[in-house]
């Protein structure tokens, strides 16, 4: 199966997982297997590690506003 985007709804979850947004997870994870099937445990580690990735940027950015506001 094609996906429309590269990584489906993937990224969509990761992001809102990072933001601790639990609705908007379950959405995007009902429309990631309605459009392209179960999701594989190989898109979990892809998930988890965007999550971190995502959380990791966000941690960099609020300690770079806070010195600069400090």
């Amino acid at each position: 199966m094609t996906m429309k985007y590269q990584n489906g709804y993937l990224p969509k979850i990761a992001y809102h997982m990072a933001n601790e947004n639990h609705e908007a997870v379950a959405h995007f994870t009902e429309r990631q297997i309605v459009a392209y099937g179960p999701i594989e445990a190989e898109d979990m580690v892809w998930i988890m590690r965007e999550v971190n990735k995502i959380q990791r940027i966000w941690a960099a950015e609020a300690r770079e506003f806070n010195m600069h506001i400090g």
